[in-house]
């Protein structure tokens, strides 16, 4: 009996290692199951938000279309319940304040100093020394301001080019114009020489926006003039189509010499009302030769364009036609920028790394000639041709007062996004052949959808710029 009760003992015993290992078999099982669960869910997950963020920027398919339309369903119509915005309130336009010195454009600005804030450049090494005043409504006589100035920081070397040390330099300025015992804001200032017998004096509009809130997905584009007026239709239809893609229904074209043709076709209905394109398009009479000052009168421009923008859009950037803002894994703009920032929102501008496509090297192997040139060409110089950082801002943080957020930037990895530029290499030195390159296809993500854009189709097939 003593011994039976052992071996019973002994076989209760074994039970629970037998069932321990069936419950290992089944936590194993369970646990392979959740796995191959949550990938599938993340798969259904990330094509799920695709499609969103498709329709939310093309909307639903199948809305009533005219004129430019088209049959695909995400190249529908692009107007429908949108709102465009116009950047055009105060057209600028360079004037001469003395012989040396211009001004393009003056900004009302809400901060500390009720003041204008006005863009101007100098040919020359003299200090700005002006008067100012304000203009009101409702007033027959102008109010004298208070005159400041501040030089506009440059983010590449100016006339690096130049090797003759006795041309001027050029240098853009900021010229202030501050109101005393003044609440109102007035709609125009100007500007004149304290010395002269007779003053010349420049009256500028003043730009002045009370808008407070924009839409966390809203960004727009400066197109800055080129340094020479000639410019291929393509390259309009190209850039405009493929912006669109990633979501930007919104651009401001600084005018040095386009096409009427063009400029007729943006300025038109169609443009907005098929295309889903607002454009607003500004006056560039630079006054000074290209070679000098490109450097100056790009960031005067790119100056311009984020105390155009503010609080209107929520991201802004400024571009040549030749250069394309490319996401590798995003789909639209706002999306990468908004992983980068998705707490708080305080990162006020993005630092987006340029890479050179040369055009002058072969076409990409499956490229066929009628591709758009973006698609045709995919190798990259190895040997950087920019030194100007390019910069992806948000306005509103840009401009606030440095007492209530410091600036901050977000450097963006070439594995995420590049701007892509787009020359001739052999331009920059030495022969082609000596040129060494990388490949780089992140572009071609886009083909379908750029090769079936209602744009470039209605280009292709002749009905626009004609």
């Amino acid at each position: 009996m003593h011994k039976g009760s052992n071996t019973l003992i002994s076989h209760h015993q074994a039970v629970p290692s037998t069932m321990k290992k069936y419950y290992q078999l089944a936590l194993v099982i369970i646990s392979l199951v959740s796995v191959v669960t949550l990938l599938f869910y993340r798969h259904e997950y990330n094509r799920l938000r695709y499609v969103l963020e498709v329709l939310n920027f093309f909307g639903k398919p199948g809305g009533q279309q005219s004129g430019l339309a088209s049959d695909d369903c995400t190249i529908g119509n692009l107007s429908y319940g949108k709102k465009f915005i116009s950047f055009t309130e105060s057209i600028p336009t360079w004037q001469r304040l003395s012989n040396t010195h211009f001004i393009y454009s003056a900004y009302w600005e809400l901060s500390e100093e009720r003041r204008v804030k006005a863009l101007s450049v100098e040919f020359g090494n003299s200090t700005p020394d002006f008067g100012c005043s304000f203009w009101f409504q409702d007033r027959d006589t102008s109010t004298s301001g208070k005159f400041n100035f501040s030089k506009i920081e440059m983010k590449e070397t100016v006339n690096e080019a130049l090797k003759d040390k006795n041309i001027h330099r050029i240098t853009g300025y900021y010229l202030f114009c501050r109101a005393v015992g003044v609440t109102d804001v007035p709609y125009g200032v100007t500007f004149y020489k304290t010395d002269d017998a007779v003053p010349s004096e420049a009256f500028i509009p003043v730009h002045y926006t009370n808008e407070k809130t924009t839409s966390l997905n809203s960004t727009a584009l400066c197109i800055t003039a080129s340094s020479t007026p000639g410019l291929l239709k393509s390259t309009v239809a190209e850039f405009l189509s493929y912006h669109q893609l990633v979501g930007v229904k919104d651009y401001i074209i600084y005018d040095g010499g386009l096409p009427n043709t063009v400029l007729s076709v943006l300025r038109g209905t169609e443009v907005l009302e098929d295309l889903g394109l607002g454009i607003s398009i500004l006056p560039w009479n630079f006054p000074f030769p290209s070679l000098q000052a490109g450097a100056v009168a790009r960031m005067v421009m790119e100056k311009d364009c984020l105390l155009r923008t503010m609080g209107k859009v929520y991201n802004v950037a400024a571009l040549t036609w030749e250069e394309y803002i490319v996401p590798r894994y995003h789909h639209l703009l706002t999306s990468m920028l908004g992983d980068f920032d998705s707490g708080k929102k305080t990162k006020s501008r993005f630092e987006i790394q340029t890479i050179t496509f040369c055009t002058d090297f072969p076409d990409d192997e499956q490229a066929e000639p009628a591709f758009p040139l973006v698609l045709r060409k995919t190798q990259y110089s190895k040997i950087s041709s920019s030194e100007r950082p390019f910069y992806v801002y948000r306005p509103h943080l840009i401009l606030a007062s440095k007492k209530q957020l410091a600036l901050t930037t977000q450097h963006v990895s070439q594995g995420i996004a590049a701007v892509h530029q787009y020359a001739l290499c052999s331009q920059s030195g030495g022969h082609l052949a000596d040129t060494a390159y990388l490949n780089e296809p992140a572009m071609l993500r886009f083909s379908n959808d750029l090769k079936r854009s209602k744009l470039l189709k209605a280009w292709s097939s002749g009905r626009l710029f004609t």
